[in-house]
């Protein structure tokens, strides 16, 4: 079923309506002579001052809290200039970072570059290396089966881990 509004809101209706507006003033009028008869001035000017104070008290807190709200922003506006300073910073040591790695990488590559006859001087030590230390092995594993004094064969052994050291930092060095 649908319903069909005849007043499209109350406040047209009240002042369409001539019977409510007649009896509406009647009642407007007639009340407030005799409410203004029975209500003691007294009253009225205590409920006025109570009034203002309630309205100055409700002021007062609006400027305490629009205090506040500043005091939010400045310091909002303060965290974010520092938040600002701080993504500077990283920016920049991002890209001090990145040229650093990009020379790192630059110096690699001109390392990797090696001309071939470096190459082959680099394998023919490297291989020289190796052969000593194979002969020298060779040589500390006979002076054990003979029974040489161990201090004499802890030193040895000594010289030859020092040369394969060496002979490894060699290779990672070239490598790298």
């Amino acid at each position: 079923m649908r319903t069909v509004e005849k007043h499209p809101s109350l406040a047209d209706h009240l002042f369409s309506d001539n019977r409510v507006r007649k009896y509406g003033t009647m009642i407007l009028q007639h009340g407030v002579k005799g409410a203004a008869k029975k209500i003691n001035p007294a009253v009225l000017y205590v409920d006025a001052a109570l009034s203002v104070i309630e309205a100055v008290s409700s002021y007062l807190e609006y400027a305490k809290e629009c205090e506040k709200t500043k005091q939010i922003f400045a310091e909002n506006r303060k965290i974010k200039s520092e938040l600002d300073d701080q993504l500077k910073i990283l920016g920049l040591k991002q890209r001090t970072v990145l040229r650093e790695g990009e020379a790192r990488i630059e110096e690699l590559s001109q390392q990797i570059k090696l001309s071939e006859k470096q190459r082959s001087n680099m394998l023919s030590q490297v291989k020289r290396h190796l052969h000593i230390a194979k002969s020298m092995q060779d040589k500390l594993k006979e002076d054990r089966e003979r029974g040489i004094d161990f201090k004499q064969l802890q030193v040895a052994q000594q010289a030859l881990d020092h040369l394969l050291r060496a002979t490894l930092i060699f290779i990672t060095n070239n490598i790298d």
